[in-house]
């Protein structure tokens, strides 16, 4: 199976056959998913969109690691449209103006766009499973924790009361179960130092490390519990996905 090249109804139906994980009462805000799509991971991946397929939102937000420095240390495209096979899909400019106008380390820029990004292996799925819908896309161009604490905390101020959906570009290897394991301790004991030195050091083997550590910040500022979907055993990395529920996190 050529995964590049599904259509858009075979993509909804890979998505509408994954296992369904969450009841129709129970909000998705929030995924984790890989950087790259490949046949290992498609079932995975497909199984983290069935959590939010029958959800309407106005606005996706992709956040992804650039790997370097950019210049602009959180960078989203002057694009006003990004266009994939299934058609283009517009950019949320103001809320894109809204991110540069709450702090000073956002920029509309174009020096880490590229179609290699991840956007562009998320937005062939985002399509198969919304009808109408706005995007923006940003770029983590700093490996400074303190900039990581900057996007969650103004993705938390804009995005908490706004029908829209964040998506974390994130490589979490299913081949290193301890390393899951401890991702998952520091997670359900809330240790955000220790996070945040984990994912800065060089053990770690998270790709997309500041993009998921932004996420796990936004959920427990948001009170929502992230759960990683393990079960797919060929799968190469783990998706996930925050709910907002009253079970502990795990």
């Amino acid at each position: 199976m050529d995964v590049h090249n599904l259509s858009k109804k075979e993509i909804r139906q890979q998505i509408e056959q994954a296992p369904h994980l969450n009841s129709l009462e129970e909000e998705v805000r929030m995924l984790f998913v890989p950087n790259n799509l490949d046949e290992n991971n498609l079932g995975e991946v497909c199984t983290a969109y069935k959590t939010v397929v029958n959800q309407s939102f106005n606005t996706v937000v992709v956040i992804e690691s650039y790997t370097g420095h950019l210049q602009k240390k959180l960078a989203m495209p002057s694009n006003t449209s990004f266009e994939t096979r299934f058609g283009k899909v517009p950019v949320n400019d103001y809320l894109r103006n809204e991110f540069c106008d709450e702090e000073d380390d956002f920029f509309i820029a174009d020096e880490g766009y590229s179609k290699e990004m991840s956007l562009f292996t998320q937005l062939p799925f985002l399509q198969a499973c919304f009808d109408d819908f706005e995007v923006v896309s940003l770029q983590i161009g700093d490996y400074d924790p303190a900039i990581v604490r900057e996007l969650a905390f103004t993705l938390d101020e804009l995005l908490l009361q706004k029908n829209a959906l964040i998506v974390f570009c994130c490589d979490v290897p299913a081949s290193s179960p301890e390393e899951l394991e401890k991702i998952r301790s520091l997670v359900l004991d809330n240790k955000e130092s220790g996070l945040m030195h984990y994912l800065n050091s060089n053990e770690k083997t998270v790709k997309g490390a500041r993009a998921f550590m932004s996420g796990i910040m936004v959920a427990r500022s948001w009170g929502y519990n992230v759960e990683f979907l393990d079960h797919i055993e060929t799968a190469k990395h783990i998706c996930g996905y925050a709910i907002r529920r009253q079970h502990q996190m795990v």
